[in-house]
């Protein structure tokens, strides 16, 4: 898409542009290993935004691998099969699955590699097998590994000491109850540990692929905050270090392309469901409705008053200066509407009066926390 100081965009236009944007995205591809019944497919819906472990969406890769992935999830997922077989058919599912991850290996792509493992082993066994252990350094060599220990259910972290003594070629070693666990007398323990494996993978993965996982995953909104700052921050101040044309103002609803590129990203970053609907009643709430014309001239000259020597919208221009903490108090209003929409369990039935409203304060509260910095 075009960028210049300062156009009209529609709805089709921003729909484009975040189309674009996602299919950009560099896909994480982590292979997922550990003997069945270990809970790989329970950390799996768990961690990531949509139920991605649902009967026939697996597709085999080769006998013992199966790739799981959905559209509208930008991450590929490579469960493994039979690591609990005889031990002449581990060595055949070993080979089978060292063979898939060498000919990915070889590729220039870097779409085609496998980026990260994640080992799983159920915490109540109390024990590694000597098989095991031989898969995890075989797997080292040719990727980063995570050693999931999944069903925590106690405190007891006797098992987790025992682990780390062996000093394992792993990245980390993390502990975790992927869902609530009922237990005697109706008492239930909460998940936990979720968290801590994302931000061990986030960063474990290539740096090209870690936008895509952040929006993947869904069970850490802090790092989705967090990645949204730092990317914003950091086109803003290279977009108007860089020179910026005054931005000019009308009564119509006017995005630069600037405003519109940080709309995508950030919507991106958080991944929300990519309901066209949704998306269409967060950005037009955004943009400017009859609810709420964020960067008309009447709203914005009433903002502006929180700028120090910035009183008017003299001429219907503003300089780069005034433009600049306008877009980053825009950025950072979205981005926390953003993390408040993240939370919300029924986000598809808010109303666009309340989501514009919600930009609106937000806006307001980031222009006068920004006064002054122009």
């Amino acid at each position: 898409m075009k960028k210049s100081s300062g156009m009209n965009f529609n709805m089709k236009d921003i729909v484009k542009e975040l189309e674009s944007d996602y299919n950009s995205m560099v896909k994480p591809n982590i292979m997922i290993a550990g003997k069945t019944g270990v809970g790989k497919s329970t950390l799996i819906n768990a961690i990531f935004r949509e139920k991605m472990v649902e009967t026939g969406t697996g597709k085999p890769v080769t006998q013992h691998l199966q790739r799981i992935s959905k559209d509208s999830v930008p991450v590929t997922l490579f469960d493994t099969k039979g690591l609990e077989l005889t031990e002449i058919a581990r060595k055949e599912v070993r080979n089978e699955i060292v063979s898939e991850i060498e000919k990915r290996e070889k590729s220039k792509d870097i779409n085609d590699h496998i980026h990260l493992m994640w080992y799983c082993i159920t915490y109540e066994s109390y024990r590694i097998e000597k098989e095991e252990i031989e898969w995890i350094e075989l797997f080292s060599k040719k990727m980063p590994v995570v050693l999931v220990l999944t069903q925590c259910f106690s405190d007891d972290i006797s098992f987790y000491e025992q682990l780390k003594k062996m000093e394992l070629p792993v990245k980390s070693i993390v502990r975790l109850l992927a869902a609530p666990k009922r237990i005697i007398n109706n008492i239930e323990i909460p998940a936990y540990g979720l968290n801590n494996l994302v931000d061990v993978t986030f960063d474990a993965l290539p740096d090209a692929t870690k936008r895509a996982f952040v929006n993947a995953q869904k069970t850490n909104i802090d790092l989705k905050v967090k990645e949204a700052k730092k990317w914003s921050t950091g086109f803003i101040a290279s977009s108007f270090g860089a020179g910026f044309t005054p931005i000019p103002f009308s009564d119509a609803v006017v995005l630069s392309g600037i405003q519109v590129t940080l709309i995508t990203k950030i919507t991106n970053i958080f991944g929300f469901p990519r309901s066209r609907s949704l998306i269409q009643t967060i950005v037009t709430a955004l943009a400017g409705t009859s609810v709420a014309t964020l960067t008309g001239r009447a709203l914005v000259g009433q903002l502006l008053k929180f700028i120090p020597g910035v009183g008017t919208v003299a001429g219907g221009l503003i300089n780069g200066a005034v433009a600049s903490t306008i877009t980053t108090s825009l950025a950072f209003a979205y981005i926390k509407v953003c993390e408040k929409l993240s939370y919300q369990t029924d986000i598809e039935s808010m109303s666009e009066t309340d989501i514009a409203e919600m930009v609106r304060e937000q806006y307001e509260k980031e222009l006068k926390r920004n006064k002054g910095k122009s």
